[in-house]
């Protein structure tokens, strides 16, 4: 399956992404995981250099309006996480990308400001008509499903449930897992990344696979004997 992990602007998708790409490495689904690095910031895949983060998975680069004819979503336990560019910025990669997607992950903080480059946009497309408008140009003729992301919450602060009703409101679909403000994860751009399974991004997987969102290996159960 192929993940795409936008969001319009700088809301913290690339870390989250790298985090994310390692948790499902780490899982007990042994899931083989490949990147791709749509964004010509190239973040995703300078961090996934040996002289940096040295990930165990290869990133391509593939910042490009024709991603939905260079790339063949792979089938199986083997997933691809793309870090998508900023819809605000290329517009042409985010429909491309878009076409293929099996699952989109919407990276945001509870805030307003990204609330507003979300919903309510001065000068850009709101994100929701850039899901629909890619309905028409995908095999299943519907936009792909659509998952919002926490990111960079404070413990306690009402921001989180607020934004999250407001992002349902506004008919997203929004994990219950968010991702904590944390030194760990702002500070980790260019520098490995351990034990990620251990994190908020292993609880993330964890919800991502009870709600169906990613294969799971049917196991039998044990006959009582």
């Amino acid at each position: 399956m192929l993940i795409a992990n936008v969001s319009p602007r700088t809301m913290a998708k690339t870390t989250d992404t790298a985090w994310l790409s390692h948790a499902l490495e780490e899982d007990e689904e042994q899931y083989d995981v490949l990147g791709y690095d749509a964004d010509h910031s190239k973040q995703f895949h300078n961090w996934s250099k040996k002289a940096k983060g040295d990930f165990r998975f290869p990133v391509h680069l593939q910042a490009s309006a024709q991603f939905h004819k260079e790339v063949v979503p792979p089938a199986g336990k083997t997933i691809a996480m793309v870090d998508c560019g900023h819809s605000e910025n290329h517009p042409h990669i985010t429909d491309s990308v878009l076409r293929i997607a099996d699952l989109v992950i919407l990276h945001m903080s509870p805030t307003g400001a990204d609330w507003e480059r979300i919903v309510e946009p001065p000068d850009a497309t709101p994100f929701m008509d850039i899901l629909k408008r890619s309905a028409p140009l995908r095999a299943t003729r519907r936009m792909p499903p659509t998952w919002v992301l926490l990111n960079r919450t404070v413990a306690n602060a009402s921001s989180t449930g607020y934004y999250r009703e407001e992002m349902t409101k506004e008919g997203y679909d929004v994990f219950t897992t968010a991702i904590p403000r944390s030194e760990m994860f702002g500070q980790s751009l260019g520098f490995p990344i351990v034990d990620a399974r251990k994190t908020a991004f292993g609880s993330l997987v964890t919800e991502m696979k009870k709600r169906g969102l990613l294969p799971v290996e049917e196991r039998e159960e044990q006959a009582e004997q």
